[in-house]
């Protein structure tokens, strides 16, 4: 059921649900991308994961957690932080930054091929939806 009216949500929605969006509000949050969420993931989701879906989304971009969403369910957004590497433009890149992250021990002399190291990494350890780069295991 779509929610088109942001007037009539107060009549179509369960009570719990309207006093949350009221709460919401309140702090400054946008009715039409609330009741789009609802419409797309449901008033029990939306009870469950949206304050969370949002602080992340503020906190890391919106386009990061919904890239995430494509290859995880809501119930796993509390597994973000852990799984998410960064927005890159390649995997070359991304593979660079995540071994330097990872490690402080790379001596500077060993010569790394960072193209096929992005590629296994993505074969085997990270998800990339668009130029963003996640763990598959957090």
């Amino acid at each position: 059921m779509a929610i088109t009216l942001t007037t009539n949500y107060q009549e179509t929605l369960a009570p719990e649900t309207v006093d949350l969006i009221e709460g919401f509000l309140e702090s400054q949050y946008d009715l039409g991308s609330i009741l789009e969420w609802i419409d797309e993931h449901g008033e029990g989701e939306f009870r469950k994961y949206y304050e969370e879906y949002v602080e992340l989304g503020e906190e890391n971009g919106y386009e990061a957690v919904d890239a995430f969403l494509v290859e995880n369910d809501l119930s796993d957004l509390e597994y973000f932080k852990a799984a998410y590497i960064g927005e890159y433009q390649s995997p070359e890149r991304m593979a660079q930054d995540y071994f330097e992250d990872e490690t402080d021990r790379l001596d500077y002399r060993i010569t790394i091929d960072w193209e096929e190291t992005g590629d296994y990494l993505l074969a085997h350890d990270v998800d990339r939806v668009g130029d963003h780069y996640f763990r598959t295991s957090y």
